[in-house]
């Protein structure tokens, strides 16, 4: 790869297919790339989510990979959506505030699509963090139980983002789909 930035199209991860998203993360991350490739050390470009960030009045918005309404247009995709609500770390610290979080995932291999992120509080790297997820083909399951560090002053026992795959798991469980067809760990079979 020698070419970089906004004159080329990128693999997008949710859908495995090339598109045009100008980024400065990716445009960064390509050039770095080019540079290595062109002086003779072979490197790969892994695609991108198109994950970013910003703060609007003085909320955090965050997102990556699809929406609901992206993923609808994806032939091969049954995209389904949970939204979850809470709060980033418990009600007993001095203070919190309220988090949202919709989830988009494949209802057939229940692999992790895209994610939308909504708080007063940061969630940028929580996106950053849905991203890994989606570029490792991860799961609603993977993402339910994934391990993350808990401290009251970030977050609950069960981290946010574990608790909003574990709604969708849940989902999936009410609608008849008690285990996943796929994790990242390797096929499993649907019951």
């Amino acid at each position: 790869m020698y070419a970089a930035g906004d004159c080329r199209t990128s693999l997008f991860n949710p859908t495995g297919q090339p598109a045009y998203i100008p980024l400065a993360s990716s445009a960064l991350r390509q050039g770095a790339l080019a540079g290595m490739n062109a002086c003779g050390e072979a490197r790969l470009d892994y695609g991108t989510q198109a994950t970013s960030a910003m703060m609007l009045f003085g909320l955090c918005v965050a997102s990556t990979g699809l929406t609901h309404a992206a993923a609808s247009w994806v032939v091969g995709l049954r995209p389904h959506t949970i939204t979850w609500h809470g709060t980033w770390r418990p009600a007993f610290m001095p203070e919190t505030s309220k988090l949202t979080i919709t989830l988009v995932y494949d209802r057939l291999s229940r692999r992790l699509l895209g994610a939308q992120l909504l708080s007063t509080h940061e969630v940028a790297q929580s996106a950053n963090a849905l991203s890994i997820a989606i570029q490792n083909n991860n799961t609603i399951d993977d993402l339910a139980v994934v391990d993350m560090l808990f401290s009251p002053h970030f977050n609950e026992p069960n981290n946010y983002l574990n608790q909003a795959a574990s709604l969708a798991v849940a989902h999936e469980r009410e609608a008849g789909f008690k285990t996943p067809q796929f994790t990242a760990l390797g096929a499993r079979g649907r019951q």
